[in-house]
């Protein structure tokens, strides 16, 4: 389709996580006639994970044709006139949408799609006002300076406050007169963000030498080759140039161009300022990177400045429950972590669970989609490990307990600023909590209604429990966010577990020194419940530096050997009964316990 440029507009939906960013889409979608009444709800989260979660992990950018009514002059005309629209008074406008996750932990995803637009819809749920990653991804768009469009969501819910959500946002700067009300669920006002977008966001700024796309995903056609989803700041792409990929020096012929409406549409070339993607002749995903400029082989342009890389904060290890599949493991691992840039992982071997990979991810959601995902798509079962943090220790960085050595005295440990929004009524409640997990409140302040607290956590706190426990003591009101900070000195000790005498390696946790042994308490009782009962009475003991400080032990499985007699001597009974002594001593010496992956996830209970 050829359009003018200036009817162009790119914009993201951004918001807090489940404030209705999909269903917003949906009814996009519906008045730009590109889907039906009748289509699958939530259309853009076509992840099954997604659907079962309820939130968007992937981020989705679909181009749609808006037709916009042109204003008239209708005190010139005369009544017949004024209710006729002819073809000159309406425009096409194209409108490229990008729907983004919510979750703090996919916020990497959100500033993909900040890097390709120039302005954004700020939607608001309006039955739970201004949260805390509805403020960080409003910091974000700043940053990027974009125009903001802010839009109250929910307005059919009975619990919908829409003026106290209003006050909460011009609270950040936004007029009241600008602020949108709608309902994504009904469709009510919905095309007035519409005719918003077209007014105030502008269109995108042209240059037509040369080409510098932005890939902000890519993904294998294993018919075709690889597909990159771009967006175009500079010059055009056409079917059969030749191209070159900046980051890895790849060069590829563009075998298809297009773009999603929602389903694929082919053109024979994109322009500059539009959305959408590229099929190149390249069979291997690694020389196509997120982040990374396409351009001409021939004349190649600089480099664009793409989004901030992400940077992994909690790390598991993830091993196979079957040797065999370890190839297969680190496979998926390699293959996922294509499409996911803030994916990191290395090698590791350990005695009791074999060989395995450490991981980093973004926080423990993250951690779950991708154990989750490699599960499903691979086929494969994983044990996954106790979670840790990057720590300092002389100076080097370590984020596996069993790198850490107790010897050392100077060791750091990260700290996260976060923000928290409550009601005023919960700040006693909430400032107990902060201190209780080693952290210390640094500001607060009124958000309309709400309390929006500033603080400084260790980030293996905040990590670990946190969150369960904030919406526990708040009756589910609250909403956190957090960005990594520095590191500072702690005094930390590394945590053993050792099932029937053997450390098991994934149980092994590094703790601060004044809660150790609260937590190895816990912990002991929590994987004597997770642990089944075997044939053997089995000891589970928690350890610091060869010292045992709690200890809980699983009772053994007992057959009523005697159960066949019947009176006579006693001697007969104890001969019998040390006999079975004899053999649950031979399978305590040489049996082998089993753990479960629920003996893992005891660890994330313990706080």
């Amino acid at each position: 389709m050829s359009m003018d440029q200036t009817h162009i507009r790119n914009f993201a939906v951004i918001a807090h996580i489940d404030h209705g960013k999909s269903t917003f889409a949906d009814r996009i979608m519906e008045i730009c006639g590109a889907v039906g009444k009748d289509h699958l709800e939530q259309l853009l989260d076509s992840l099954e994970l997604e659907r079962e979660h309820g939130i968007t992990i992937k981020l989705k950018a679909i181009r749609l044709v808006y037709r916009k009514s042109l204003i008239v002059n209708r005190d010139t005309k005369s009544p017949n006139e004024r209710s006729t629209i002819n073809d000159s008074q309406v425009q096409d406008f194209i409108l490229n949408l990008i729907d983004t996750p919510g979750h703090v932990d996919f916020s990497y995803e959100v500033s993909r799609s900040l890097a390709s637009v120039e302005g954004a819809i700020l939607l608001v749920d309006a039955t739970q006002g201004v949260q805390a990653q509805t403020l960080s991804n409003f910091n974000l768009a700043l940053e990027a300076n974009l125009v903001l469009i802010p839009v109250i969501n929910k307005i059919d819910s009975p619990q919908a406050e829409v003026e106290k959500t209003a006050s909460e946002l011009a609270a950040l700067g936004f007029r009241k007169e600008e602020i949108l009300a709608i309902s994504s669920k009904t469709g009510e006002n919905v095309k007035g963000v519409l005719d918003q977008i077209i007014t105030k966001i502008p269109p995108p700024k042209i240059k037509n030498e040369g080409l510098a796309a932005l890939i902000f995903d890519s993904s294998l056609d294993p018919y075709k080759g690889v597909v990159a989803s771009v967006r175009l700041f500079e010059g055009e792409v056409k079917v059969g140039d030749e191209v070159k990929f900046l980051a890895t020096g790849a060069k590829a012929e563009i075998l298809q161009a297009g773009y999603l409406t929602p389903s694929p549409k082919y053109v024979e070339k994109l322009s500059p300022g539009d959305v959408g993607f590229v099929v190149t002749n390249l069979k291997d995903l690694s020389l196509v990177k997120v982040g990374d400029t396409i351009t001409l082989s021939k004349n190649p342009a600089k480099a664009l400045a793409g989004y901030k890389e992400a940077k992994p904060v909690v790390f598991l290890s993830f091993y196979p429950t079957d040797a065999a599949d370890f190839g297969r493991l680190k496979n998926g691992l390699e293959k996922l972590k294509l499409n996911d840039a803030a994916l990191s992982f290395a090698p590791e071997f350990s005695a009791s669970l074999g060989q395995g990979l450490r991981v980093g991810f973004l926080g423990l959601l993250h951690a779950q989609i991708t154990q989750e995902r490699l599960e499903r798509e691979y086929d494969l079962d994983i044990i996954a490990t106790s979670p840790s943090v990057s720590f300092i220790v002389d100076g080097k960085q370590i984020n596996n307990p069993s790198d850490f050595d107790p010897a050392k005295k100077d060791v750091k440990e990260p700290y996260a600023r976060v923000t928290i929004f409550i009601p005023e009524k919960y700040y006693g409640a909430v400032s107990n909590l902060i201190h209780d997990r080693r952290g210390e409140l640094t500001n607060f302040e009124n958000i309309g209604n709400l309390l929006k607290i500033d603080a400084q956590i260790p980030l293996l706190e905040l990590l670990i429990g946190f969150y369960d426990q904030l919406k526990t003591i708040t009756s589910g009101y609250a909403s956190e966010d957090f960005e990594p900070g520095e590191y500072r000195a702690a005094h930390l000790v590394k945590l053993d577990i050792l099932v029937n005498h053997e450390p098991i390696e994934g149980l092994a946790q590094i703790v601060p020194a004044e809660k150790a042994e609260a937590i190895a308490r816990r912990l002991v009782e929590k994987l004597k419940e997770a642990i089944p009962r075997q044939q053997i009475a089995i000891p589970i003991q928690a350890a610091i530096g060869g010292k045992i400080i709690a200890r809980e032990t699983i009772a053994s499985f007992r057959k009523d050997v005697t159960q066949k007699l019947y009176g006579g001597d006693v001697t007969r009974k104890m001969k019998l009964l040390e006999k079975q002594k004899k053999g649950k001593k031979r399978m305590r010496k040489f049996g082998q316990v089993d753990i479960p992956q629920e003996a893992f996830l005891a660890v994330l209970k313990i706080y």
